[in-house]
């Protein structure tokens, strides 16, 4: 008889999913869900629609943080790094993702060019999310007259603490794969992540302008790579300078 009134009683209607968006629900389960959101990339599922989610997650999430960069300066270098911090991220990622599939072969794990890719963007989304989580702090270190040292310093330390989080995210994706050779691959993409990263972010800096500069450039002219500039300081920080390069203060440059 329990049984009977039990089928009877009207049955509770299936709850509907807090995001009607696709996109956002992957970013709820990529924040409250991890390991049933790395499941979806070992299995395959929608990698497509995942990866766009993951691609407009890095572009608000890096515009965010990079306004709050631009703030220390004002005016329109709040767009230009809007801009230009998405734009570092994705090249980056378009660089750099088919190295993963590259060594995940070479260490014989499994390698699949749209789950190595969905599996860098979506860390590299997170990371993004910790960013602009952030981004208020850098806002009010600005509102409140800090230095333009001062602001460079916490800018860093935000972005160490984002790559941190996105960094973990990246390993455990790795770990689905329980074949050897896990930590040499994300050290290998991490170095040419770095070294792509780098120098993109050289190429198309400033981010922070420095006080001094009267003008707020998209971007600086190109003065060979961020090696070749660390190369430089190194020799100027020791009294090395190079002087027809780069004439001293009040010198005109000499005719060859």
């Amino acid at each position: 008889m329990q049984n009977v009134i039990e089928d009877l009683a009207p049955q509770a209607e299936p709850t509907s999913p807090p995001f009607a968006s696709p996109g956002l629900a992957a970013i709820d389960q990529l924040l409250r869900d991890v390991p049933a959101f790395l499941d979806r990339i070992r299995e395959g599922k929608n990698l497509a629609e995942l990866a766009r989610a993951m691609i407009l997650t890095v572009a608000v999430g890096a515009a965010v943080f990079g306004a709050a960069m631009g703030a220390h300066r004002g005016g329109i270098q709040v767009l230009y790094s809007a801009v230009k911090l998405p734009a570092v991220m994705l090249l980056t990622t378009a660089v750099c993702a088919p190295a993963l599939t590259a060594f995940n072969a070479a260490f014989r794990r499994q390698a699949s060019m749209r789950r190595d890719l969905s599996l860098v963007l979506s860390s590299l989304a997170l990371t993004c999310l910790v960013l602009a989580a952030q981004a208020p702090i850098v806002f009010l270190a600005v509102e409140l007259g800090a230095a333009y040292h001062t602001v460079i310093l916490l800018v860093v330390g935000c972005c160490c603490l984002a790559g941190i989080v996105g960094l973990t995210l990246f390993q455990r994706g790795l770990g689905l794969d329980p074949s050897a050779g896990r930590w040499a691959v994300g050290i290998a993409l991490l170095m040419v992540f770095g070294v792509v990263g780098t120098q993109m972010s050289w190429t198309l800096r400033p981010f922070l302008v420095r006080p001094r500069t009267p003008e707020a450039p998209f971007v600086r002219s190109l003065e060979g790579s961020f090696l070749a500039a660390v190369v430089t300081s190194s020799r100027s920080a020791r009294g090395i300078y190079w002087r027809e390069s780069a004439p001293l203060p009040g010198e005109s440059r000499r005719a060859p």
